[in-house]
């Protein structure tokens, strides 16, 4: 391992941003070689005894900041879209061509962190439960638990996987953290060998903390051209209490050669869920990192962008480059983080998390991101589907929310996939006293009026009641969803959302589950796209 000194640095008005500071630390990974088709056979043939039940722990969002006297900050003029209940110009959004099962509840972990992506051939399910590979009309191909897809890395406790599909190099990339409220914990990184995600992955795991003083929660997983970038958030060990965010830079050619790879790492004291961009130009040298800055400050709400550039093994991270704006603002969670959505046959609320961002892409010039919002501002009574699209230099482009205004219908966990025609989908869950919790989204086209998303649409309609705490005190959604592009055609996507399913259990234990949706936002006829 080698170490660096951290550069400190402070804000500097003239220039308005912070000066890029070098890596405090490199670490070379050694890879373990698995070959999924061979676990999942082999955990078929001596199934493991069922895991004792565990709550992946929610580590609440520290206070926002300030915005420092100087920042580069570009406020959006944009009004916001009328509220579902109100008449709308535009058409509905289309109903989804594909629709299917992706992996239930087994009863062992809450939440289930709802993870997915979808490769030319396969979908591939991550879930705080389990692996499930499936083809793309949702036969299941193979299923095995979290902690034995990682067990051969030495890590063990694996929790909030991360899955992406890398339509460049037609690889598979895989994250997840391990060893919870330890000196042992770890970020753990895997990537196929092939397009293939039922064959070999290289698998890589590096210590969060070489001084054992804090652990990694609640990982971020993106790409460019050159690297892989994780970012997670530090807690203390002792104190429970948020340190900072680290960022590690990954060599992305390495880890596809299966070589040792080296994974750069940098801190930063005021970052939390930097989300890193999925980048979807595979000419662009530069790694953005979006994160939820203050959403009432001054009666602004504000992001944050900061990049990752140079050349591969002479990285530098500059925070603050710019702050996207909003004058529609948000509050970071409810009050003392209680359980907040309402569902149908219960008094009994579901937690909803909290303003953390959820996703970033970097899609034709412009970076799109999604995020819980809790209105009003001043004493939050509703959560909101928030998403941006900005400009690198943090110029919002649009804004928008998909939100009820009288409170009845809460929507939360939103993600954003952005295809080839500049159309996007919003994924999120759905709730309210009047239905048990669903999956939904909602579709905008690239020809609709700014700032507007189209009708919100029922992917999978809630089945039963859905309380589950394991003693936690928490009844727990999410964390996350994932929404994402099929490389098949770079025009339809897919969506991979949470609901309430049924039966309970035979102990009682009521059920979540996760569904698979593909829409196809236009049509092609006679080698034109038209718009539904």
């Amino acid at each position: 391992m080698v170490v660096f000194q951290l550069v400190c640095f402070s804000w500097t008005t003239s220039r308005g941003q912070q000066r890029g500071v070098p890596p405090e630390r490199e670490v070379i990974a050694v890879p373990v070689v698995m070959d999924f088709t061979e676990l999942a056979q082999r955990e078929a043939a001596a199934p493991a005894r069922k895991p004792e039940r565990r709550v992946v722990p929610f580590m609440p969002m520290p206070p926002r900041h300030a915005v420092p006297a100087g920042a580069p900050i570009r406020k959006a003029v944009a009004p916001l879209p009328p509220a579902p209940n109100q008449p709308s110009s535009l058409a509905p959004s289309p109903a989804p061509a594909l629709s299917f099962l992706a992996l239930d509840d087994d009863d062992t972990s809450i939440p289930p962190d709802t993870q997915g992506a979808v490769g030319p051939n396969h979908l591939m399910v991550t879930l705080n439960r389990g692996v499930r590979i499936q083809d793309r009309l949702g036969s299941a191909l193979s299923t095995v638990s979290l902690a034995s897809f990682w067990s051969s890395t030495g890590a063990t406790g694996v929790f909030d996987p991360r899955v992406v599909y890398d339509p460049f190099n037609n690889r598979w990339i895989f994250a997840s953290a391990s060893d919870a409220q330890s000196a042992t914990s770890s970020v753990v990184v895997g990537v196929t060998q092939t397009s293939d995600p039922t064959g070999k992955w290289n698998l890589y795991r590096i210590t969060a903390d070489s001084g054992g003083m804090t652990w990694a929660d609640f990982p971020s997983l993106g790409f460019n051209k050159d690297w892989v970038v994780v970012t997670v958030n530090m807690f203390g060990n002792v104190s429970g209490a948020f340190q900072n965010s680290q960022i590690f830079v990954g060599t992305k050619s390495a880890l596809y050669a299966g070589n040792p790879a080296t994974f750069r790492s940098f801190t930063e004291p005021s970052g939390f869920t930097q989300a890193p961009a999925v980048t979807y130009d595979n000419a662009l040298g530069t790694m953005y990192l979006v994160d939820d800055f203050n959403g009432n400050f001054g009666g602004n709400g504000l992001l944050r962008i900061s990049t990752i550039t140079g050349t591969v093994g002479s990285e530098a991270y500059t925070a603050s480059t710019a702050f996207p704006t909003t004058a529609n603002t948000w509050a970071s969670q409810p009050a003392n983080g209680a359980d907040f959505a309402p569902q149908m046959g219960t008094s009994n609320r579901i937690q909803n998390g909290d303003s953390r961002m959820l996703k970033v892409v970097y899609r034709n010039g412009s970076l799109w991101a999604a995020q819980n919002a809790f209105l009003p501002a001043s004493t939050p009574t509703r959560t909101a589907a928030q998403w941006w699209q900005f400009k690198s230099d943090g110029t919002v482009q649009q804004f928008g929310r998909v939100d009820d205004p009288t409170g009845a219908l809460f929507f939360a966990y939103p993600t954003i996939a952005v295809n080839a025609q500049n159309d996007a989908l919003l994924g999120y869950s759905k709730f309210s006293a009047s239905q048990f919790a669903s999956a939904d989204y909602s579709v905008r086209l690239a020809s609709d009026p700014p700032n507007t998303m189209r009708s919100d649409v029922l992917l999978k309609a809630g089945e039963a009641v859905y309380f589950k705490t394991f003693g936690s005190g928490q009844n727990r959604w999410g964390d996350y969803s994932n929404t994402v592009v099929d490389p098949v055609n770079d025009l339809d996507m897919w969506t991979i959302q949470e609901y309430a399913s049924s039966p309970n259990f035979p102990n009682g234990d009521n059920r979540w589950s996760t569904w698979w949706g593909r829409i196809t936002p236009q049509k092609k006829r006679r080698g034109q796209l038209i718009s539904q």
